[in-house]
């Protein structure tokens, strides 16, 4: 790569990647990458791509902000090495490349529909013991393996902690192995190549509310620059708010730098137990000679401290702290069982809305599904000696709080009445698509409808016939009806949240 080559803005969908993943949407976007949700076309899942890029504008500057020049070199360096880690809590990398026009550098990973700690805390304050040490445990297992390896993180935060689902529990995985320097360059004269750039400077990257002393005053890193985070997010998890929380970060950080006294202090104000104070101090000294060093050991003495068992923790169950909303539906289930859903406090998701049942709705035959995300369908193509035509749905987050669909044919393709058939498609209106055969006969048809989402109370009203179906929050924000084929049946899909 030479100079800064222009970045495109956006990924379009339906870009295929190394010939195998193909982008589905945007799902986010930082200072140093932007990501995307894309299908693995050759093991059919789905797989997160992390677009870096390749320079960072900076603001304030009188000449129109620093550009910074990443160091891809250790970038790709260090993505060789994580390839090689196998800590299950480690979040997988399966490919790396770049983009054909550009160079721009990208990683495939696994995807995870869990959210991440800094969401979990905001919505529900301090975890609870056990859940706090479930995770830190995890966390601290796969932070030890890096450093086995010579591998520092550098970035370890709460929204670097992201969640995957086993079955109704959600196991905690590190992401994000930070690039771990920048390097400053100067604009070059105008008609000089952008490679004579002059290296002014080589600059950290990390988060400063998370970031131990020696980074923030850029000295040597190690590997007990990751337990002062790890402390920080387990405080974080305890206390349910930051343990630096001034308004402006950047105010702490000479404190922080110089000495014990305001780290101690904070903790003191967000009024952690002695015992426990003494370990995170352990952990959290300015002077990173006299800072436990090991996380595995912070791990056993926080336990420790809070009196947890030394046997190994279940994963955390994360559901929401608050009472689930009514629902307004009552119906029959198909053996004649009366269900309702008029929720009690603390009730479970699985006991309000069962994985599958069936209900009677204006005189239709109504099957609600819950799924973590996606659901395999199959319907009869009404022909003679033809195969059945089988297709999947997946509910994927828009944004705020909007949904989309993707629709992908298993053993057939898909089109939008009047359009052209393809693999997939992805709506996020009502709408409906026919199901063509390789042959390029039609062979079924599917239509979906969102429904109408409702505020306050995030539910999720679909009309059938002259009645209406009612899916309450927090399955509501993520439901979506569908007909397929001739028969009376209505499906609506929820996504488990």
């Amino acid at each position: 790569m030479h100079g800064f080559p222009a970045e495109q803005s956006e990924l379009p969908e339906g870009l295929k990647l190394l010939d195998r993943y193909t982008i589905i949407d945007r799902i986010a976007g930082g200072g140093m990458a932007t990501i995307y949700r894309a299908t693995d076309e050759r093991l059919d899942r789905v797989v997160c791509v992390k677009l870096l890029r390749l320079v960072v504008e900076g603001s304030g500057s009188t000449s129109g902000g620093s550009v910074y020049q990443a160091s891809y070199k250790h970038f790709l360096k260090e993505a060789l090495a994580l390839s090689k880690l196998q800590h299950p809590n480690t979040l997988r990398i399966y490919d790396f490349g770049y983009l054909e026009e550009g160079g721009r550098p990208f990683q495939i990973s696994e995807f995870l529909d869990g959210g991440d700690l800094q969401q979990q805390v905001r919505l529900r304050g301090a975890l609870k013991r056990d859940e706090a040490l479930a995770i830190l445990e995890r966390v601290c297992g796969a932070v030890a393996e890096a450093h086995e390896h010579e591998i520092i993180h550098r970035d370890i935060k709460p929204s670097n902690i992201i969640f995957s689902r086993v079955g109704d529990a959600l196991m905690p995985k590190l992401a994000d192995f930070g690039i771990a320097r920048s390097e400053l360059r100067k604009r070059p004269p105008p008609g000089e190549p952008e490679e004579t750039a002059e290296i002014v400077s080589t600059i950290p990257l990390f988060s400063p509310r998370w970031a131990a002393p020696e980074q923030l005053a850029g000295t040597e890193e190690g590997a007990s620059t990751d337990v002062y985070a790890l402390a920080l997010v387990a405080a974080y998890m305890l206390a349910g708010a930051p343990l630096f929380d001034a308004e402006d970060v950047r105010s702490t950080f000479a404190d922080r730098a110089l000495g014990d006294t305001y780290a101690a202090a904070c903790l003191v104000a967000h009024g952690f137990p002695r015992e426990l104070r003494d370990v995170l101090m352990s952990a959290l000294r300015a002077n990173p000679a006299e800072r436990m060093a090991s996380p595995l050991s912070f791990y056993e003495a926080l336990s420790h401290a809070l009196g947890a068992s030394r046997m190994s923790l279940p994963p955390p169950v994360m559901a929401p702290r608050s009472a689930m909303q009514s629902v307004t539906l009552e119906a029959e289930t198909s053996d004649g069982d009366a269900v309702s859903d008029r929720g009690e406090e603390q009730r479970s998701l699985r006991s309000v809305v069962p994985q599958e049942r069936t209900l009677d709705v204006g005189g239709r035959r109504v099957r609600v599904v819950d799924v973590h995300e996606k659901l395999d369908l199959t319907v009869s193509s009404g022909a003679p000696n033809a195969i059945d035509v089988r297709f999947r749905v997946t509910l994927l987050p828009g944004r705020g709080q909007s949904m989309r669909m993707h629709l992908k044919g298993l053993n057939c393709f898909v089109a939008k009445t009047g359009g052209s058939a393809s693999p997939a498609l992805v709506s996020d209106t009502d709408g409906a698509a026919e199901l063509v055969s390789m042959t390029r006969q039609r062979i079924g048809h599917v239509s979906w409808s969102f429904g109408v989402l409702r505020q306050p109370g995030d539910e999720r009203a679909f009309r059938i016939g002259a009645s209406e179906l009612v899916i309450p929050s927090p399955q509501g924000l993520s439901a979506l009806a569908l007909e397929a084929g001739e028969g009376p049946e209505v499906i609506v899909i929820c996504r488990r949240r």
